[in-house]
């Protein structure tokens, strides 16, 4: 039998069908915060029992956004949106649903168990995946088990590392985060910023998405060649600041942005050896997202069938 897997974010929800590795049957919905959370429940189970389409499920995976108590697999602690979920009976709901025994954990760990298993990760003891998209995501293996916790919180707040003690205030309350520099929205406002101040460049106003960045970038466009360039910088001192907290032998970019890796992975493959003081120096690899958009599914099945993944 499959498994039932789904990937909880504040904008969209996706379950999919995973058989060792492998995903099939996705479906997927807009986030409707609004019903709170009883709506958003009831969007699940129509999203599982869309995809499972009447065939019995060995187990169900959650991959959700937020803390995660590691005992009873309930969202305690999230930043709007999804903040109607905390303390939902999520786990309950869907194993009543499909009488199936659930796990449900954090979505970056989801996803770096998912590169682990199944991905850029296989063979890998030791390593950190990014995520990078609307925030900046972290799981770190070692010795081949995810960090975890007492409290669920090991290894997943990377992306809330000081990395500009005079930076931007954070979503999380802190100052300078390395999300708060180059999430999604940091990486379009640098641009916009420079855009509103007469800066010379292609990109239009109303249209700036990361994607449209990256693409000017390409073209040659001054502005956002800089754009990505900051970002670069950023992410490859936030990368450096991960090999000295967890010494890995491998970092995995994921996440949206990651789709342009291309256009900054050079650059830090330059960058980090140079500034990383590991033993020895220069021996950490970095690696692109293999799962890309399937990892966080992938990692929730593995969570739900292997009680042995993590500490």
């Amino acid at each position: 039998m499959t498994v039932l897997a789904y990937d909880i974010g504040g904008t969209r929800l996706k379950a999919g069908l995973v058989d060792a590795g492998q995903v099939a049957a996705v479906a997927v919905a807009d986030t409707d915060e609004s019903a709170g959370a009883a709506g958003v429940l009831e969007q699940l189970v129509v999203l599982g029992r869309q995809v499972a389409a009447g065939q019995r499920v060995r187990a169900v995976g959650v991959s959700i956004r937020g803390v995660v108590d590691p005992r009873s697999g309930a969202l305690i602690d999230v930043n709007p949106p999804l903040a109607c979920l905390v303390g939902a009976p999520i786990g309950p709901i869907l194993a009543a649903e499909f009488q199936a025994p659930v796990g449900a954990d954090n979505d970056a760990r989801m996803y770096a168990l998912g590169e682990l298993r199944h991905g850029a990760g296989r063979g890998v003891a030791n390593m950190v995946c990014l995520t990078l998209g609307t925030g900046v995501g972290l799981g770190v293996a070692v010795g081949g088990r995810m960090l975890r916790g007492p409290r669920g919180v090991w290894g997943i707040l990377g992306g809330h590392f000081t990395v500009d003690m005079n930076g931007p205030r954070c979503s999380c309350g802190n100052v300078g985060c390395l999300e708060s520099l180059i999430g999604a929205h940091a990486f379009v406002g640098y641009a916009a910023e420079r855009l509103a101040a007469g800066a010379p460049s292609l990109l239009a106003p109303d249209a700036l998405e990361p994607a449209a960045i990256f693409a000017a970038a390409a073209a040659g466009d001054a502005l956002a060649t800089r754009t990505v360039e900051r970002f670069a910088a950023v992410l490859a001192c936030g990368v450096v600041s991960m090999i000295h907290a967890y010494d890995p032998d491998l970092v995995v970019l994921g996440g949206g942005l990651a789709g342009s890796s291309e256009q900054f992975l050079p650059w830090l493959r330059d960058y980090v050896p140079t500034h990383a003081w590991t033993q020895p120096r220069g021996r950490v690899r970095l690696a692109v997202s293999q799962l890309g958009d399937a990892a966080a599914l992938v990692g929730a099945a593995e969570l739900a069938t292997d009680d042995t993944w993590a500490w």
